[in-house]
């Protein structure tokens, strides 16, 4: 009943910004008449003064670590506008506000954070949210309202299929899965596994899906693929059990990381000593203490990003600066996604939604994780790198290139 009543919510956004017969440009509160309204929207052919980009995401609740990243990410972004003296769009310099909301890891509060952006605080593009059912939610909303939005963590392959105005910074859940199965074939010999994914989770369910199609193809057999219901399960016993039963080669666990130290040490704590398997949500520099470095030690998990990356060093000393910790795929993959919009912007040189979708598609750029493109569903060809829990460390291994 949650789900049916978010969708008509959803469904009713949609329709009121349909039918407000204007969807390629936003409105402002703020603004009192229609010529403001349309310095605002880039329509006039001329650059406004300032604009506004919204930034969305968990800022509080159980994900709140992909929060405080991805607000470590735009200091960043803002401390380097701000030496810059604004962003250089053809012979003019722009102010650039960067408005943030909390969507706490809820679409129905995602739905509400993006309807406010567009219509109240008449932002031009929006950078988040990071979780997948957040992103399947909200777009909608941006879609249907002309305002190019990009996920820096939403790899469900779903939600750039919204529409051509959907965008993401990440790699897709598809190719994630695909290059933690190939790596568990190549580096352990695997040929049996396990997994343990949270069914009320649109990236849990489609790392699984992923995972287990791509290692079934490599010739292995999934001997477990076990589910819960949501976040707030706690106890995985009777999971695990089967789990257990089964005496998989490597058991992946593909769920976010407020989960993972209690399901690590459950399942080491009921004798599960197999090679363990990770994903992107695995990389924060916390979790070997929050798990225990023993119980972790040897686990190897995706991501799109590596402090070792070469490229990756300016980023890393600016950031660990500005925020007292290390940057993590949350945060490097929302500072790629605000480099893109700014970029597409300064290619377009307008803040019209279409003239900066069509500049976003076009984007071929170096940025921190390496060189990026899009394919033609708004997808970022980029490499995933294989990461390693060494001592307690995140130590880089290696890195997949998409075929």
């Amino acid at each position: 009943m949650k789900k049916f009543l978010s969708l008509l919510l959803t469904l009713a956004m949609v329709f009121a910004l349909v039918a407000c017969g204007n969807n390629t440009t936003t409105t402002n509160n703020n603004s009192g008449d229609d010529q403001n309204n349309a310095d605002n929207t880039g329509t006039t052919g001329e650059m406004p003064d300032s604009i506004k980009i919204g930034v969305m995401g968990t800022m509080t609740g159980e994900m709140a670590l992909d929060g405080d990243n991805i607000k470590g990410a735009i200091a960043v972004v803002e401390k380097e506008l701000e030496e810059a003296g604004g962003l250089q769009v053809g012979d003019k310099l722009v102010q650039v506000e960067f408005v943030q909301g909390d969507t706490e890891g809820k679409p129905e509060q995602a739905v509400n954070v993006m309807q406010r952006m567009i219509n109240q605080e008449g932002v031009v593009a929006v950078l988040g949210p990071n979780p997948s059912s957040d992103c399947l939610a909200a777009y909608e909303i941006s879609q249907a309202a002309g305002i190019p939005a990009i996920s820096n963590g939403a790899t469900n392959v779903q939600v750039t299929e919204i529409g051509d105005y959907c965008f993401r910074a990440c790699f897709i859940d598809s190719f994630q899965g695909e290059a933690m199965a190939q790596y568990a074939v190549d580096e352990f010999g695997a040929q049996t596994a396990a997994i343990l994914y949270n069914n009320g989770d649109a990236y849990s369910v489609g790392l699984q899906e992923a995972f287990a199609a791509a290692f079934e193809d490599l010739g292995g057999t999934i001997v477990a693929n076990e589910a819960f219901a949501g976040s707030d399960v706690k106890d995985y016993s009777a999971q695990l059990t089967n789990i257990m039963n089964a005496d998989p080669d490597v058991f992946f666990v593909p769920t976010t990381n407020n989960m993972v130290p209690m399901i690590v040490q459950q399942a080491r704590a009921m004798g599960i000593d197999c090679q363990l398997l990770g994903c992107d949500s695995w990389d924060y520099d916390f979790l070997p203490g929050l798990i225990g470095e023993d119980l972790c030690e040897g686990t190897v998990y995706t991501s799109g990003f590596s402090t070792e990356i070469e490229t990756a060093q300016d980023f890393v000393a600016e950031f660990t600066e500005l925020n007292g910790f290390e940057p993590s795929f949350a945060s490097a993959m929302m500072y790629e996604a605000a480099q893109i919009v700014l970029n597409a912007i300064q290619t377009a040189q307008s803040v019209d939604g279409a003239a900066i979708r069509d500049a976003m598609a076009a984007t071929d750029l170096d940025l921190i994780t390496g060189h990026v493109t899009f394919d033609e569903n708004r997808n970022p060809v980029k490499a995933c790198a294989i990461i390693r829990i060494e001592n307690g460390e995140r130590v880089y291994v290696t890195s997949v290139e998409p075929e």
